[in-house]
């Protein structure tokens, strides 16, 4: 039996060869229409342009178009632009982009916590419908319908803040507030002595709580006395019941003439020492740093006083250095001053 012979099958050597010839034939055929139909068959979508000035990470071909949440499309292509921005090509399904035109606004979001980008779609007020081809130009002026809110911007985001609220100036900051709360601390101390004092006294009998508030009536009346007295003595001087008249006219004199022209005067000198006073301020600060600790200066300077004190003693005639001399081995000073008994 020949090579291309089959059990039960007439066939001949010619017969043979037609027919690998036609099998041959057909499957290049189908090769090249698939070739053929793969090259020559148009994209489905609909395909625009969008012209940035920044591009978020991990945006590339490939990657999704939402809207809502929803896919609506992915990134055909990204080449660059002129000056530093970028030309993003999206393809997109024209018939979910419900209430989508050229006024649209793009987020660069984050997928998942792994940091792989997407691009998401904002609707926009006042815009055209998209066409085929269109090329929406969110520079200049449209950059701000841009935003970056993948993971490496809102770590980048997230260091600055930190560099700002760990700057020494927010040290500073924290320091002066520490002590103008410490300044607080009276007022707070004497609130709540009140609130004790008025927790302790709600249990105590009305007639031991009247009993402890009776001194403080007695002082009121001596001082309501006391200040009677006062007005009375005002009222006998002698000058006010029998020169009145000259009264009236030292009063008026320090009413009209003595206190406007010390108004004046005061208004002068402030006028032209009010630069020199600006001086005291950075004056008073330098004594304040010669003094680096009150407490002890001031308890230094009490000891030094106090060994003042006790060496010059109170004397009828004044304070007397308390001072004692030994010359007894100076004959030269002791003779003069004590003749031959202080030798």
């Amino acid at each position: 039996m020949p090579n291309y012979g089959m059990p039960g099958v007439a066939a001949d050597r010619r017969t043979s060869r037609l027919t690998g010839v036609i099998i041959l034939g057909l499957i290049a055929v189908v090769v090249c229409v698939s070739v053929a139909y793969s090259n020559l068959r148009t994209e489905e979508g609909l395909r625009i342009g969008l012209h940035t000035e920044h591009l978020g990470d991990g945006i590339e071909a490939g990657s999704q178009v939402r809207i809502d949440g929803v896919t609506v499309g992915e990134v055909a292509e990204v080449t660059p632009g002129a000056r530093g921005t970028q030309q993003i090509a999206l393809l997109l399904d024209e018939h979910r982009l419900h209430g989508i035109d050229d006024s649209l606004a793009v987020d660069y979001a984050p997928t998942n916590l792994f940091g792989i980008a997407e691009l998401e779609l904002r609707r926009g007020t006042g815009g055209a419908p998209l066409r085929e081809g269109t090329v929406l130009d969110l520079t200049g002026p449209a950059a701000d319908r841009v935003y970056d809110a993948t993971m490496s911007a809102i770590l980048r985001s997230l260091s600055q803040v930190g560099m700002t609220v760990t700057s020494p100036q927010m040290a500073t900051v924290i320091s002066q507030l520490a002590a103008d709360f410490k300044a607080f601390t009276p007022l707070v101390q004497a609130l709540i002595t009140v609130a004790k004092t008025i927790a302790d006294n709600q249990d105590v009998p009305p007639s031991e709580l009247f009993g402890k508030l009776g001194p403080a009536f007695d002082g009121g009346g001596q001082f309501a006395g006391a200040t009677m007295q006062v007005i009375n003595n005002l009222s006998e001087i002698k000058v006010t019941q029998v020169d009145k008249d000259r009264y009236d006219i030292g009063v008026g004199v320090i009413g009209g003439d003595i206190l406007p022209a010390l108004t004046t005067t005061l208004n002068t000198a402030g006028g032209h020492f009010a630069e020199t006073t600006d001086m005291l301020a950075p004056m008073l600060f330098a004594l304040a740093q010669m003094s680096p600790n009150p407490r002890q200066t001031g308890a230094e300077l009490t000891a030094l006083l106090q060994n003042l004190r006790g060496a010059m003693p109170d004397s009828p005639d004044g304070p007397v250095l308390n001072l004692d001399v030994e010359l007894s081995g100076v004959p030269a000073i002791a003779v003069p001053l004590f003749g031959k008994a202080g030798a």
